[in-house]
């Protein structure tokens, strides 16, 4: 994960430069519903900017983390004329870093779902796309959909993928019932107000035979030593961040929860698998390790932007109050003799 350098350049103070989608031509669909295509366009790539932060346009405020990417230019607090400098936010990053830890965790598989040549895949919540495209690569004949509210995934993509952009969470989903033989969801938590009518609506359009496979974490920190002390910084973190969420109607579930739900959407031979990512490389397992390393980077580099949207509009904190928080954290995030993990 490499950081591109960026230049200075000089604009007016009193503009944001955002480039159309980190300048590429999206092979991008947007799903028309009650809007006209003139107004849901402007909607997508009208972004909303908060503290510093990016976040999307199309349904503003349905998703409480940033969606931004390297070549947001943000003014300086200067006069008329200024120098503007690029900042790199690290939210894109973090989530292919995410990425790349579940992939550690399981295997280095995509799925853990047996799929013998699917024709027909979805990816609810898509992100930077990235896991769409190597489904899409590892299975060449099947056509791969991703969606999100946000139009962030790359230009260079295998002719059997294509992005669009959708809410998981509308009333009907407009593609036909029994149509997909995989839909795969991951890290949806904090964006779902209802997670029983979303598993409802994934039965319904899988086809029958087909899987549903959801890959989700519970951010709440814990340890299995008593090494993380109820009183840390991190446990107070998990608690106003799970506060902020329910407050913001994105309820954030327990592993014990989905189950039931599952069962209740009309699901069969449902199976659960925990696995425990560490906050950093205490373990001496050589897989868990590697996995704390990048679960490391990604909170040092993004849990400020996973936590200012939650807190100051779940909780009305000020931004100063997130940072004053994020400060207390890192160090114990970075301590090994921390034994934490999310699940």
């Amino acid at each position: 994960f490499k950081s591109r350098g960026l230049p200075v350049v000089s604009l007016p103070a009193n503009r944001i430069y955002v480039p159309e989608a980190h300048g590429r031509n999206l092979r991008l669909s947007i799903r028309l519903r009650d809007l006209d295509s003139a107004s849901i366009t402007a909607s997508v790539l009208d972004y909303e900017f908060e503290n510093g932060r990016r976040y999307h346009g199309y349904k503003a405020g349905s998703y409480p983390l940033p969606n931004d990417e390297v070549g947001t230019i943000w003014p300086l607090s200067l006069p008329t004329r200024s120098c503007f400098r690029f900042i790199i936010p690290q939210e894109l990053e973090r989530i292919d870093i995410k990425h790349h830890i579940t992939m550690l965790l399981c295997g280095g598989n995509l799925h853990t779902a047996p799929l013998v040549n699917p024709r027909r895949i979805l990816d609810i919540g898509t992100g930077t796309g990235i896991w769409a495209i190597e489904m899409a690569e590892q299975y060449p004949d099947a056509q791969v959909i991703g969606t999100d509210l946000s139009p962030i995934q790359p230009q260079w993509l295998p002719q059997n993928v294509r992005f669009e952009i959708d809410d998981c969470e509308a009333k009907y989903w407009t593609w036909p019932e029994d149509h997909f033989d995989y839909i795969h969801s991951r890290y949806m938590i904090a964006s779902i107000g209802n997670w029983a009518s979303l598993l409802r609506k994934a039965y319904k359009h899988t086809k029958p035979g087909g899987y549903f496979e959801l890959q989700e974490l519970d951010p709440r920190f814990t340890s299995d030593d008593s090494t993380l002390s109820p009183t840390s910084s991190l446990v107070y973190w998990s608690k106003v961040i799970i506060e902020a969420s329910a407050s913001y109607n994105r309820p954030i579930p327990r592993y014990t929860d989905y189950v039931p739900w599952f069962e209740k959407a009309g699901f069969v031979d449902i199976q659960q698998v925990l696995l425990k990512c560490p906050m950093n490389p205490w373990p001496k397992n050589k897989i868990l390790k590697e996995a704390g390393r990048f679960q490391l980077l990604a909170h040092i580099d993004g849990l400020e932007g996973v936590s200012l949207g939650l807190l100051t509009r779940g909780l009305n904190w000020k931004a100063e109050e997130v940072k004053v928080l994020m400060a207390k954290i890192r160090p114990e995030l970075k301590d090994r003799g921390i034994h934490s993990y999310q699940t």
